[in-house]
């Protein structure tokens, strides 16, 4: 199904819901990302199957707060080892930030009237956090030389956290876990009061 048509099955099954109790099972995150971004009153549920066949049942979260949410439970675990904690918590934190831009050049390019399959092309062009993070604040991905500049404006933590998170990704994070988690959680809320 193109992203277009998956907007339109989002309003169908919402038209359906004021008559009938809908249930949707789905492996494709199209849909709920949908749901969000149209505002459907829906209950979004996860379901995991977890060691000896445990089923765990969650409220389906946002692909941010999934992120960080999975990183301060990293931060929180006793048995991880501290080298693979430092890697593994910068880059959730990555995809965290990663994800609030992706969100936000979705929502300016569709409340545009851009088609779907040509935001969901440069999307998928923007195959680093810097081009994805300049495609969202100034629509072109080739203008991520001043991705900083602009952060930077908005606040000098919001640049320090991008960094962070972008290095530590890579090279593992040397500092505390926690607060760099705290960092990418404000960076990211601040997303998404600056591009709406």
């Amino acid at each position: 199904m193109d992203p277009a048509k998956v907007d339109g099955l989002a309003r169908v099954l919402e038209d359906v819901s004021r008559t009938r109790q809908v249930l949707v099972f789905t492996h494709d995150d199209r849909l709920p990302e949908a749901i969000r971004r149209l505002d459907v009153a829906a209950h979004i549920l996860e379901v995991t199957r977890r060691p000896g066949s445990m089923v765990d049942v969650r409220a389906g979260l946002d692909p941010v707060e999934r992120q960080l949410q999975d990183a301060e439970a990293l931060c929180a675990d006793d048995v991880l080892p501290d080298n693979v904690a430092a890697r593994v918590v910068p880059g959730l934190c990555r995809l965290a930030v990663e994800a609030a831009f992706t969100e936000a050049i979705r929502r300016a390019q569709l409340r545009r009237g851009r088609r779907h399959a040509l935001v969901e092309a440069d999307i998928e062009a923007a195959d680093k956090l810097t081009k994805r993070a300049a495609l969202a604040l100034f629509g072109d991905a080739s203008k991520g030389g001043d991705v900083l500049r602009r952060l930077n404006t908005w606040d000098r933590s919001a640049a320090d956290a991008y960094q962070a998170v972008n290095k530590g990704a890579h090279d593992g994070h040397r500092g505390s876990l926690r607060s760099l988690v705290t960092q990418t959680r404000k960076l990211t809320n601040t997303i998404y009061s600056r591009l709406p």
